[in-house]
């Protein structure tokens, strides 16, 4: 009779988690605003259930998830794609995750799984379909360029804006196929740290405590991270537009680790001055809608290196505080 119990708790489990992902990708396919920051939380499901049940169950509700969005879609697409690396991204953040290895190395090593994992099958999909890597990005970049001018028409952008975009598509669609590797790179990383935040809080409410994923608001880049910045940015002052390319796919690669870093400052800030939740959620609201507190928050982070906002500096690497 246990074992009964057991075992419908599992499949209970299961079900919920197939739900609640079915759930956020409907969300995210008749919401169009508010679908884009549901799509953040897609993989939390995946990792909540890997935690849980365990890595063959997790693997389960994935693939249940992946044929059910494959099925309403149509068949294998690079949108399909796009949501089974959300998946996945949440399956290896639960392996990581219950490896029990310091936060930094949880992303990192989540974003290096998932990128290649998904380079792979980016790879047997452009050979399965008979057309190379490039030219299948470029094909999807050029069609969703061509989505976005429609979308504009129907929410009612101006005209005129409306025919600034279209005359300048060429040289958007160029640049963006070029920095596709960075703009995938800076995804994840953002899918990654949005989930561990939430996992976080998730747990933190069922009275789960993950030891690594404590002092977030004390953590920071390492050192030595702001000298590659430096010289990434001087790529870009070189005459030579492949060298201009890689450093601009390297500074937006890093830009979210500044970012990162100067939530941490923020975050700490708070705390430390008890604001009220209301404010806080104002504040990052604000800083989540407008792009230049986006990138005031980076600069935070990256002149955290030599300022140590937070005085950290002050009893070693700051882990040892409360």
């Amino acid at each position: 009779m246990t074992q009964q119990r057991a075992l419908n708790s599992v499949i209970r489990d299961c079900i919920t988690g197939v739900s609640v992902s079915l759930l956020i990708f409907s969300a995210t396919l008749y919401l169009p605003l508010l679908g884009f920051f549901l799509a953040l939380i897609l993989p939390m499901p995946v990792t909540f259930y890997r935690l849980k049940l365990g890595r063959n169950m997790g693997a389960l509700i994935m693939a249940i998830v992946c044929c059910v969005i494959a099925g309403v879609t149509g068949g294998v697409s690079l949108d399909v794609l796009f949501f089974g690396a959300l998946l996945l991204t949440g399956f290896f953040l639960g392996e990581f995750i219950e490896m029990h290895v310091p936060v930094e190395k949880v992303g990192l090593y989540t974003c290096l799984a998932t990128m290649g994992t998904c380079l792979l099958v980016l790879l047997l999909y452009s050979i399965t379909a008979g057309q190379d890597l490039f030219s299948m990005v470029s094909d999807y970049v050029a069609a969703n360029l061509e989505m976005t001018l429609s979308l504009y028409s129907g929410m009612g952008v101006p005209q005129e804006s409306i025919d600034l975009v279209s005359r300048s598509i060429d040289t958007i669609h160029y640049v963006m196929v070029r920095i596709m590797p960075a703009l995938f790179t800076m995804m994840i990383m953002f899918v990654v740290w949005v989930n561990i935040l939430s996992i976080k809080t998730l747990l933190m409410k069922k009275g789960i405590r993950i030891a690594q994923l404590d002092g977030l608001d004390r953590w920071r880049a390492p050192e030595k991270l702001v000298w590659l910045a430096i010289a990434f940015g001087l790529l870009l002052l070189v005459p030579v537009s492949t060298l201009k390319i890689v450093g601009l796919n390297c500074i937006f690669v890093l830009m979210p680790v500044y970012f990162f870093q100067g939530i941490a400052v923020v975050s700490f800030v708070f705390e430390k001055r008890r604001f009220p939740g209301m404010l806080r959620f104002f504040i990052y609201s604000i800083i989540a809608i407008q792009q230049i507190f986006l990138f005031v928050v980076v600069g935070l982070g990256f002149f955290d290196t030599w300022i140590d906002f937070r005085k950290l500096g002050a009893v070693g690497d700051g882990k040892e505080q409360n």
